[in-house]
């Protein structure tokens, strides 16, 4: 395993894969693909009660299909941890 974290796209992937966590930040775009930054926009302006709903209905499609191709898998991966961010952002302006 070590000859494989030694390429640094290696050892990102593994280090969302495993930790469940995404090198995106959706408050300045650093480390998002465009397709990220695509999705992350579209949410943005989203409610709350919108953006919880859809966690749930990603976090079933992960655990419900095991039969989900590795791209399938990630891409719902990364697509929670912006929304994840997204609650945070949208927690910490409700409260001032």
């Amino acid at each position: 395993m070590c000859d494989e974290l030694k390429d640094q796209d290696y050892m990102f992937s593994f280090v969302e894969e495993i930790g469940g966590t995404s090198l995106c930040s959706v408050a300045s775009g650093s480390g998002c693909s465009g397709r990220e930054i695509e999705y992350a926009n579209k949410w943005q302006e989203k409610e709350m009660a919108e953006i919880s709903s859809e966690k749930t209905r990603l976090g079933k499609m992960l655990e419900s299909d095991p039969k989900l191709k590795s791209d399938s898998k990630k891409w719902i991966k990364q697509r929670l941890a912006i929304l994840k961010q997204l609650e945070v952002a949208s927690a910490g302006t409700s409260e001032l």
